[in-house]
């Protein structure tokens, strides 16, 4: 039968280890989150900028770039839908803006 000694030897190592890097991260976790803006432009914005945005990591960050320097600008929120999908679309709607470019004279 193992003592209470035991288990606080093997125990208390592991959860001082645990609590340091909670305590040491989250401020730097939650210093990263700042520096998201509120409304994200997709036609003006780069992957760090479209990353912020829920459900948005660097994989389709990097595929709204891509079809928006294919294609030209997206013409509104919903055309977002074509390269993230209408659920992910319509979710990310209200923290999305889209600022058409002025067309040159």
């Amino acid at each position: 039968m193992r003592s209470v000694n035991t288990f606080w030897k093997g125990w208390w190592p592991w959860f001082s280890i645990f609590a340091c890097c909670t305590l040491f991260a989250s401020p730097f976790a939650l210093a990263a989150r700042k520096t998201c803006p509120d409304f994200v432009d997709i036609n003006h914005a780069d992957v760090s900028q479209l990353r912020c945005l829920r459900g948005v990591g660097e994989k389709r960050a990097a595929a709204v770039v891509t079809f928006r320097e294919m294609h030209g600008p997206y013409p509104g929120p919903a055309s977002l839908a074509a390269v993230v999908g209408p659920k992910m679309a319509q979710r990310l709607r209200e923290r999305v803006v889209v600022n058409v470019p002025a067309a040159p004279r």
